[in-house]
C-alpha cells in the first residue's frame, strides 16, 4: 500500500511519518530544525527523507499558520523562518514529488474526522490547544477549504484592547487559549512563572494555585467553543494539540461553562470532546487529504 510522508511542522521541530490510506502512521518521529532558519527547516526535512525505508508516494506540510495556495506563499505568526517562501515549489523541485500543503489545523480536523467521526456527524470543529491556538471545519462532510487556507479561528479577537497577537491584532485567541495564555493565567494567579507540564505536575499534587489556573483556562476556553458553536452550531467541537493532554484539569470547569454561555437555541445540540488521535491527527490528515479520503 502506498504511503505518504506527512510532516506537522512546528517551531523548533518536525514531526514525521509514513502514512498510508488506513491513517495507520509508520517510521514516527520527531527532527529538530538546528539552524533557525529557511535552511536549516529544509535541511531537518532532507534528514527525514534519507532515513526513511522506502521512498513515499508524496509529501504533505502542515504548517502553522496561513497558506495561499495559488501564490505557495505562507504566513506563519508563529514561525517567521517560512514567511514568505515556497515551501511547495521547493520541495518538489528538491525531491521531484508530489507535496501537499495545509494549516496544520485544518490536517488534523481532517485527520480526526476521517479516521474517528466520519461515519457518525456530518459537522465538526476541531481546534488544536498548543503553543497557538488553531482551528478547521469540517462542513457537510468536508473539509472548508478555498485559494487560501481558511478558518483562523485562533485570530478572533476577544479582546480589541488586550494582548497583541504574533499575527500584529490585539486580544487574538491565539493569545489567550494557547500555551502562552495559560502561563499568563498562571503568572496573575501564583506571581511566578511555570510551564505547562510543571503546571499539570503541581495540579496533580493538588496545588491550588494550579487548579485555579486550570479553573479559569477552562472557563475562558469555553467562551472560546462558544463562540465557535455560534456560528456553525456543529454536532462535535473537538480539541487536540500538547494541552489537550492536560483536560482532566480543565475539562469540568470548561464543559459547566460552556453549557451557561452557549447560544440558548443550540444548547444540547454541540458535544465537546478531546480528540482520539491526539498529536497524530495532522500527520492522518495530511494522508486523507493526499489520497482523497
Amino acid at each position: 500500500m502506498d504511503k505518504v510522508l506527512s510532516l506537522d511542522i512546528g517551531a523548533s521541530s518536525i514531526k514525521s511519518g509514513l502514512v498510508d490510506a488506513n491513517g495507520s502512521i509508520y517510521e514516527e518521529k520527531r527532527t529538530v530544525i538546528k539552524e533557525e532558519s529557511y535552511t536549516g527547516f529544509i535541511d531537518a526535512v532532507k534528514s527525514i527523507m534519507e532515513e526513511l525505508s522506502a521512498k513515499p508516494a508524496g509529501i504533505t506540510a502542515a504548517l502553522p499558520g496561513g497558506y495561499d495556495i495559488e501564490k505557495d506563499e505562507i504566513f506563519a505568526p508563529n514561525l517567521h523562518i517560512l514567511n514568505g517562501r515556497h515551501i511547495k515549489n521547493d520541495l518538489e523541485s528538491i525531491f521531484n514529488i508530489k507535496v501537499l500543503v495545509e494549516n496544520d489545523a485544518n490536517l488534523a480536523a481532517y485527520g480526526e474526522y476521517v479516521f474517528g467521526d466520519k461515519k457518525s456527524v456530518k459537522n465538526m470543529v476541531f481546534c488544536t490547544l498548543g503553543s497557538g491556538f488553531g482551528g478547521g471545519l469540517i462542513l457537510n462532510g468536508r473539509l472548508l477549504q478555498s485559494n487560501i487556507t481558511l478558518f483562523e479561528i485562533g485570530h478572533m479577537s476577544i479582546d480589541f484592547q488586550g494582548r497583541q497577537c504574533g499575527c500584529g491584532r490585539n486580544g487574538c485567541l491565539d493569545e489567550y487559549c494557547s500555551t502562552g495564555g495559560l502561563m499568563e493565567i498562571y503568572k496573575n494567579i501564583a506571581g511566578k512563572e511555570s510551564n505547562p507540564v510543571q503546571l499539570g505536575e503541581f495540579a496533580s499534587t493538588g496545588d491550588a494555585y494550579a487548579l485555579k489556573a486550570f479553573k479559569e483556562y477552562g472557563r475562558l476556553l469555553a467562551g472560546a467553543f462558544a463562540n465557535i458553536a455560534a456560528l456553525f452550531c456543529p454536532e462535535k467541537i473537538k480539541f487536540g494539540g500538547g494541552l489537550s493532554e492536560l483536560s482532566e484539569y480543565y475539562m469540568q470547569s470548561m464543559v459547566e461553562e460552556f453549557n451557561k454561555i452557549i447560544f440558548p437555541a443550540y444548547k444540547g445540540r454541540v458535544k465537546i470532546e478531546r480528540a482520539v488521535l491526539k498529536n497524530q491527527a495532522g500527520m492522518a490528515g495530511g494522508a486523507a487529504l493526499f489520497f482523497g479520503l
